[in-house]
């Protein structure tokens, strides 16, 4: 499917035999969770609980778009939806996978339709040609950047990857949520530990 980033495979989170699909045409670790689409802030929290103040504020300005929140995952799901106890969760800024979470009734486990280890697909319609006969491919439009991704299960929250969501965009919606401190505010910092080479 298109997306405001790159053309993402996925599938209804709860279902148990499509997330084993998705991991099986990707040839996906299973150690690497899939992340879920969500329609916005109150489905996210039914997935990760009541968030905090400060996290629900932010996000309400960062959503929808490029960026992925990485959140204590609370909800039930199969495996390999989510890791260690956290999910990334995602609003994204492109009708097509809002409507098909709408459509799907849920949230949609998703990760880049590109064979694992590959270069991402930025034209969705490829994603057959990529992936084989084996999905369905929504042809449209994406963008050419993969999301970033942060975790906000801490306070400020730590950039994993770097990506289509500025860092710089991220400081300027905190302060605007009235989340900045003066001199010695905390800004968002890059986890060196968990950064994609």
């Amino acid at each position: 499917m298109p997306t405001d980033t790159v053309a993402g495979i996925g599938c209804l989170a709860s279902s148990r035999s499509g997330v084993r699909r998705v991991f099986r045409i990707k040839g996906r670790d299973r150690r690497k969770g899939l992340i879920l689409f969500v329609r916005g802030i109150a489905e996210a929290e039914r997935i990760a609980g009541p968030l905090p103040p400060r996290v629900r504020r932010l996000l309400g300005l960062c959503w929808p778009g490029a960026l992925t929140a990485v959140l204590p995952l609370r909800a039930r799901l199969p495996a390999g939806v989510g890791k260690s106890g956290r999910i990334g969760l995602r609003v994204p800024a492109h009708p097509v996978p809002l409507d098909l979470v709408r459509l799907a009734g849920g949230p949609l486990a998703t990760t880049s339709a590109n064979l694992s280890g590959g270069v991402p697909v930025m034209d969705s319609g490829r994603a057959g040609a990529v992936l084989g006969a084996r999905v369905f491919p929504v042809p449209g439009r994406c963008g050419r950047v993969p999301s970033t991704v942060a975790d906000f299960s801490s306070w400020p929250p730590a950039v994993i990857r770097r990506g289509a969501f500025s860092v710089a965009r991220l400081l300027r919606l905190a302060r605007k949520a009235g989340l900045s401190a003066g001199r010695g505010e905390k800004r968002p910092r890059r986890d060196r530990r968990n950064q994609r080479k």
